[in-house]
């Protein structure tokens, strides 16, 4: 029996698992350190920062493995940044101040976005390790901030505790897992099966794709950060910009590669803005859903998505489809934006965004490494998106009223589903869904424009 393809399975799904959750930095209404107000800003700025340079590095990392050639040494190089990632959970207790954990940080995002990347480089050609890897990145994508989600509205703002990222370290289970299993798999492989061989136009347009989107995320991202305190016509106008000017990059970008490729980037935008809605509800909704129900049907539902796109024929395997299905997310979140406050509605949202989210990536699945690694990673450095669903909801409101020294008095509106929120702010409710429902639409298009014109064959299994 050959155990090299379940190794290399298992090594794909736990590493794209850890990469996620590491790359996973979302905001969080309980600060994460106990620092002064000029400490907490800088920290704020380091953790996007860290995350659009993983990126980057995720790209080069595939572009220097495709050199090398050799499988045993990416699975070498994923086991060697496992290693990274753990000796920064065990001296994060340790760090001495704000600097030193901007530092393991950086250092902690910059060994996630290499490992995304050679294990691209090591299961890239092979169906079922690439699909492994698919179900291990959307995992973290979705899921892994179910982790700090509160139980009950007693317990809505937590402990401040000393930590790298507002979901704290990875788990143990989880690091020493894949530094075994990318050890095992190294073992394994065999010199004869070698990593992909580079395209040159495909990786530098990639490398140029992945600076221009990190540089574009990172910068639009803040801008709309920066109108926290702004008019809601201001802010609504920033976001519309900033979310055309990522699509149009996107779009360009996807048109440089060949038609299978550049689905493969849409899809990856679709399912982000796709996910928004959800991801909010996970990460501010105070709701009792236990994080095992979460985590069995989230993962369920991504593996389902996947396998229905194993198993239909291959001219049904359209990645439109998924992401129209996830489209359904963002259509209840514009026409209801409180329906994922319950268990049981939260639920159903994760249930069909996992399915769409699953069957979408694994229909799009590229042939080249370095787009793959662009395209896994995309998601966790949407800055804009996470930005335009959640600056709009929670702007300081000014309640027209006055204190005893003259001063306007203001309304913090960071849930805008509250009793005392203003109408202008509760109507974000509404656009922010509406938004990321025609983020979706457009990448729905455009990727049934690429499958029109250029023809598209399924590649064998």
């Amino acid at each position: 029996m050959d155990i090299r393809a379940p190794i290399s399975a298992a090594a794909a799904v736990a590493s794209g698992g850890l990469a996620g959750f590491v790359l996973t930095n979302p905001r969080n209404r309980a600060w994460t350190i106990n620092a002064s107000d000029r400490e907490i800003d800088r920290w704020l700025s380091s953790q996007p920062t860290g995350v659009v340079v993983a990126l980057v590095l995720a790209v080069i990392a595939v572009a220097g493995l495709q050199r090398s050639g050799s499988r045993r040494a990416s699975w070498l190089l994923a086991a060697v940044c496992a290693l990274v990632l753990t000796s920064v959970a065990w001296a994060v207790p340790y760090a001495s101040g704000i600097d030193t954990l901007i530092a393991l940080h950086f250092a902690k995002t910059a060994a996630a976005g290499i490992l995304m990347g050679s294990v691209v480089a090591a299961v890239w050609g092979r169906r079922a390790p690439q699909l492994a890897l698919a179900l291990g990145v959307s995992t973290a994508f979705v899921l892994a901030s179910a982790q700090r989600l509160p139980r009950a509205e007693a317990a809505y703002l937590e402990p401040a505790t000393r930590s790298t990222s507002t979901i704290g370290e990875p788990p143990l289970w989880l690091l020493l897992g894949v530094l075994v299993l990318a050890l095992l798999a190294a073992v394994a492989a065999q010199s004869r099966f070698r990593v992909q061989t580079p395209d040159g136009t495909v990786l530098l347009t990639a490398l140029v794709g992945a600076l221009v989107l990190a540089v574009l995320n990172r910068l639009l991202g803040a801008w709309i950060d920066d109108q926290e305190f702004g008019e809601p016509m201001t802010v609504w106008l920033i976001v519309a910009l900033s979310l055309a000017l990522i699509l149009a990059c996107t779009a360009v970008i996807a048109h440089r590669f060949t038609h299978v490729d550049g689905r493969f980037l849409l899809a990856s935008t679709g399912v982000a803005a796709a996910a928004m809605p959800v991801l909010d509800d996970l990460r501010s909704t105070p709701v009792t859903t236990p994080v095992s129900a979460l985590l069995v049907v989230g993962v369920l539902a991504l593996a389902a998505g996947i396998g229905v796109a194993v198993l239909v024929p291959p001219h049904l395997r359209r990645p439109e489809w998924g992401l129209c299905l996830t489209a359904l997310v963002s259509l209840v979140s514009a026409i209801w934006p409180a329906f994922g406050e319950t268990s049981a509605s939260l639920l159903i949202e994760l249930l069909v965004l996992n399915v769409g989210t699953g069957f979408a990536l694994a229909t799009a699945l590229p042939s080249s490494a370095s787009v793959a690694a662009l395209g896994f990673v995309l998601p966790f450095a949407s800055l804009v998106f996470v930005a335009a669903t959640t600056i709009p909801r929670s702007r300081v409101v000014y309640s027209g009223e006055y204190d005893s020294v003259g001063e306007r008095m203001a309304t913090t509106g960071f849930d805008t589903r509250l009793p005392s929120t203003p109408a202008s702010a509760a109507a974000s409710d509404h656009l922010t869904g509406l938004a990321m429902l025609l983020v979706v639409g457009f990448c729905v298009y455009w990727v049934r424009e690429r499958h029109s014109a250029w023809g598209y064959r399924e590649p064998r299994d």
